[in-house]
């Protein structure tokens, strides 16, 4: 009975040292990767002493974000601040940026010249003229002055004004006192009023220019 509890206590003596061996390990263990990822860190962090113009990490930025912001090469940052990994950067690290090379910026492009937009002049407004007067001098253009004499004449140039008098079944009728509907049918103006001023004067400017610009057919003259 004796000899069994001395191996069992030989055995748990031996189970405690055992995992007091293991321990150590694991703290040994630790250690030395805290170690490791302190110099890892050191490391990145390592840079010269910047004698110039320098910039403070913020969270976000890029190595290469930061040299396209100055116009400068990430490779020559890096080379720079010695950052043997470029990618690894701090918030509130500090980059030297004196000593970079400047990158070739894209030359601008040409501007382009603009040519003048020129507008055609606008033509003049046709004007009607709603007066009979207006209207016989745009009709007959040069005529108008007879033309006015032999439509005062005839119907004391109302467009209004009838002949009661037929004459082979036909009427003078309007401003220049038409027949209608014998002569007024030959005329452009056949399906309009004769009692229409624009339309008579059109009508009667035909009658005289195929009458060779006289008045022949008209009583009153010029």
């Amino acid at each position: 009975m004796k000899d069994f509890k001395q191996i069992r206590n030989a055995l748990r003596l031996n189970n405690i040292q055992r995992f007091g061996l293991v321990r150590f390990a694991l703290v040994l263990t630790v250690l030395c990767l805290s170690i490791l990822w302190g110099a890892n860190t050191m490391g990145a962090h390592a840079q010269t002493r910047c004698s110039g113009k320098s910039y403070d990490v913020v969270s976000g930025d890029t190595l290469s974000a930061i040299a396209e912001q100055f116009g400068l090469k990430w490779q020559d940052l890096a080379k720079q601040n010695e950052l043997t990994n470029p990618n690894l950067i701090f918030v509130g690290q500090q980059i030297c940026l004196s000593n970079a090379e400047k990158s070739n910026p894209a030359p601008a492009p040409a501007p382009v010249q603009k040519q003048p937009v020129t507008t055609a002049p606008a033509a003049p407004a046709q004007t009607t003229s709603t007066s009979i007067d207006g209207m016989i001098d745009q009709v007959f253009g040069a005529y108008a002055p007879g033309a006015k004499h032999v439509a005062m004449c005839e119907s004391s140039m109302n467009p209004n004004a009838t002949n009661s008098y037929a004459i082979g079944g036909s009427h003078a009728a309007g401003l220049f006192q038409i027949l209608y509907p014998s002569t007024w049918n030959t005329t452009s103006q056949a399906s309009q009023s004769p009692y229409n001023a624009q339309a008579n004067i059109k009508a009667a400017y035909e009658i005289f220019q195929r009458d060779g610009y006289s008045w022949r057919e008209w009583v009153c003259q010029p």
